[in-house]
């Protein structure tokens, strides 16, 4: 058993094939890895990386809750506005475990936190951190704070 199993899904995935890596993605797509390549946007191996056993263990559990969490959502019944609210927090422990994640990963790689957005209809014009306008330099979702390092 290897020390990056925890990130690594039982079943084929889209895998990123880029010649090089220029930066991440952290962002849970219900899968087991929530690590992918900020060009492509495809899953990128964490052994790849060279990530240690303690960071791997601070990803998989902060995937494990931000799954939980998006789950309930997702149910639309009894427990998706309490949900909604946990993953929009900026204070709250998910949005802030991910975004020390997101820090110590960019020691390695530039990395962007994916943040949670409910409405698709409504899309979100400033960062949820720091209120600045949002960029589309990327090309992901609907912008993203440079400084913040947040995609949405």
């Amino acid at each position: 058993m290897s020390i990056y199993d925890r990130l690594r899904p039982y079943s084929e995935i889209e895998r990123c094939e880029c010649n090089q890596i220029t930066g991440l993605i952290q962002v849970d797509l219900l899968s087991e890895n929530p690590i992918h390549c900020l060009t492509c946007k495809n899953e990128i191996d964490p052994e790849i990386l060279g990530l240690s056993v303690k960071m791997v263990d601070k990803i998989a559990d902060w995937k494990q809750v931000r799954n939980g969490l998006f789950l309930l959502w997702l149910d639309s019944k009894e427990y998706e506005s309490w949900a909604k609210e946990r993953l929009s927090d900026k204070n709250g422990q998910v949005n802030q475990d991910g975004m020390k994640i997101t820090k110590e990963l960019s020691k390695i790689f530039p990395t962007y936190y994916w943040w949670f957005n409910e409405d698709d209809k409504h899309e979100p014009e400033v960062c949820p951190m720091c209120s600045e306008p949002l960029t589309n330099k990327f090309g992901h979702g609907n912008g993203e704070c440079i400084p913040c390092k947040i995609i949405i």
